[in-house]
């Protein structure tokens, strides 16, 4: 009897934490506080792509709370309220903040391209006087990766087309840059030749003396080197 007791014990003991580690790991993985929030904030936003509830509020980057709600706004509140939007957020503050200020605004963004969307409140100027409690906060609009991903589509199709139009200019352009690469090569190499020549027989500027012969056009082009130069006569 005192053995099955034991193991009754040992097995309500096992279940009791296995339950308080599921309920902290819910309430960790959902983000959830158990005490009141310090404060809440209302954000009004032009849209809410990638932003779900409970995710992260952060001010200038720091952790500060999580959003409570999101909703779309009534054509009564776009109009009399927030024209320029069509979502409002409500985030409960859980840390203590500064005092906010006028030009305080709020913008959805990510740390990564695939990270997890957060409302981010980037402080107006300490010089402004604060917010009236109860305050409605304007979101910018930030473009999500498909638009960026189209704007981009769309600029390099342009690209293409102004190349297209543009095509016998281009390779006019081309071909005459290839003659002025060409015409360098030549100078540069024989201008390689007289300039080791000199340096290493300078009287021969006034004497004169043996010279190497200087490769054909032709044949300077058609090397692989950069500066195909002929090495000087002692």
């Amino acid at each position: 009897m005192k053995t099955f007791r034991t193991d009754f014990l040992v097995a309500a003991l096992v279940i009791v934490c296995s339950v308080v580690m599921l309920v902290a790991l819910t309430i960790a993985i959902s983000g959830t506080h158990l005490t009141a929030p310090k404060a809440t904030l209302t954000i009004d936003l032009p849209s809410a792509v990638g932003l779900d509830k409970q995710a992260e509020v952060r001010y200038a980057g720091a952790n500060v709370g999580r959003i409570r709600a999101v909703r779309p706004l009534t054509d009564e509140e776009r109009e009399k309220v927030s024209p320029d939007c069509a979502i409002r957020v409500v985030a409960d503050i859980h840390r203590h903040l500064p005092q906010l200020r006028i030009g305080t605004t709020a913008s959805i963004t990510a740390d990564t391209v695939l990270g997890e969307k957060y409302l981010n409140l980037e402080p107006g100027p300490v010089t402004n006087p604060g917010l009236a409690p109860g305050t409605i906060l304007y979101a910018k609009r930030s473009a999500s990766l498909d638009e960026v991903m189209t704007a981009g589509k769309t600029l390099l199709d342009k690209a293409n087309d102004l190349i297209a139009q543009n095509r016998e200019a281009i390779d006019k352009v081309i071909k005459d840059l290839r003659v002025v690469l060409d015409n360098f090569k030549v100078i540069s190499t024989y201008g390689k030749t007289f300039m080791a020549t000199v340096a290493r027989k300078p009287h021969r500027l006034i004497f004169g003396g043996p010279v190497p012969r200087l490769p054909s056009e032709e044949k300077i082009l058609s090397s692989d080197k950069p500066v195909p130069a002929p090495v000087p006569n002692d």
